[in-house]
């Protein structure tokens, strides 16, 4: 009989530590260390523009002669690449060099819910718009279910959004592939004396001199809570901390939420996490939309035009792919001068990766309806495969005991 020296109260206290990290999942079932794509550099920062962007004053700007319905509501800026966004993007517009506009992308859907699920998933659901099931697993609980949802080095989290955005969820993956959530960065200080912290990972760690007794289950206990520890006892803590930054980088994001924003996800993206969602709603322009591009636009050219140009001198463009975009476009003006929505045509802009940049990819027509390199959300799917260097034949078993590929369908990369 063992004899173990602790409380069935102190067995308690240990195992809450999970739930009051928030991202350790305990109870799921982890692949074996051989069946994770080998560890990489790389990383994506998904920037979504929630509501249904206009084409029109953003990245897609006609340059031709345009009904009147049609032309933007602000003045167009131009690059000698051939990219022509709203007149608001002035600081981004310098950075042309490492942009790419995808002026070809479609998917025809024009339901918000629905449509967001299809970007956020690759795969379209269209029952998504009624059912509470999401059914496909999001992008970024895919990079973490491939790499593991833990950087294995110093604990961070791979998988960390900013805002809710539909279509996030792991599904049949597992909890393990949530993705964190800033506003709980508290969780990664201990709440307890450090000497009694400790204390406890020693009594854990004295535990799984037993773990050949254990089940399979049982045993992933001791590999995820050795992360755990590590993000508590390392540096990880430091990743979300922006007072960390020099006051110079600081002010050339911008003070606003999103300058914030996005400055965090590229110290989050040097720390090792993998995918990075940044929502930046208000976009359902349906009145008025010349006065709310004013208000929205300038904090989002700041913020992106200050990334771009912080990821390509710091050395981190190779490593660190910019993904911008939103569940669809706009239609022409309607007669509370707003724009409606519109599923034949949605903005997408690009930066980084090791992909050739300062180009457009794709055209559209006057009505804004794609007339050649058509892009489909499948397609941004495989460029993230593509980009982290996940294996197209990767597997996991879903919940009724099925193998199924993480990427299903024929997707293109699109750069």
């Amino acid at each position: 009989m063992l004899d173990f020296a602790f409380s069935r109260r102190d067995f308690l206290r240990v195992g809450g530590l999970g739930a009051g990290l928030g991202i350790f999942p305990f109870s799921d079932q982890i692949f074996a260390k051989e069946d994770m794509v080998s560890p990489n550099h790389k990383s994506v920062v998904w920037v979504w523009l929630a509501g249904g962007p206009t084409q029109f004053e953003t990245f897609h700007a006609p340059i031709d002669f345009v009904p009147e319905a049609h032309r933007p509501v602000t003045d167009i800026v131009t690059h000698k690449n051939g990219l022509a966004f709203g007149g608001l993007f002035q600081k981004l517009i310098k950075q042309g060099d490492h942009l790419t506009a995808v002026n070809s992308f479609s998917h025809g859907d024009s339901s918000h819910r629905q449509a967001t699920h299809w970007m956020m998933t690759g795969h379209h659901n269209p029952k998504r718009e009624n059912t509470a099931d999401s059914e496909f697993p999001g992008h970024g609980a895919v990079v973490s279910a491939s790499f593991g949802s833990n950087n294995p080095i110093n604990g961070m989290p791979a998988y960390v959004k900013q805002g809710n955005i539909e279509g996030e969820q792991p599904t049949f993956l597992g909890g393990s592939h949530k993705p964190f959530d800033p506003s709980n960065r508290k969780n990664l200080t201990p709440k307890i004396d450090m000497a009694r912290f400790k204390d406890r990972k020693k009594l854990l760690d004295d535990l799984d001199k037993y773990s050949q007794i254990a089940s399979p289950q049982a045993q992933s206990f001791s590999t995820i809570g050795a992360q755990a520890y590590n993000v508590v006892l390392g540096n990880a803590k430091d990743a979300f901390d922006l007072e960390k930054e020099p006051k110079t980088i600081k002010a050339m994001y911008g003070k606003g939420k999103i300058g914030e924003q996005m400055l965090l996800a590229r110290r989050l993206a040097q720390f090792g996490t993998k995918f990075i969602t940044v929502q930046y709603g208000g976009w359902d322009m349906h009145g008025g939309i010349k006065k709310a591009l004013e208000g929205k636009v300038p904090s989002l050219d700041k913020a992106l035009a200050a990334f771009v140009k912080d990821i390509y001198e710091s050395g981190l463009s190779d490593d660190v792919l910019l993904v911008v975009t939103g569940e669809f476009g706009r239609t022409r003006l309607n007669k509370k001068a707003g724009r409606d929505h519109w599923s034949s045509i949605t903005p997408m802009l690009l930066s980084g990766g090791r992909y050739s940049h300062g180009r457009v990819i794709g055209s559209a027509d006057q009505a804004y309806y794609p007339t050649k390199s058509k892009i489909e959300p499948i397609d941004v799917a495989a460029t993230l495969f593509d980009h982290f260097e996940i294996p197209r034949n990767i597997q996991r078993v879903d919940r009724g005991g099925r193998p199924r590929y993480l990427l299903e369908g024929n997707g293109k990369v699109i750069l």
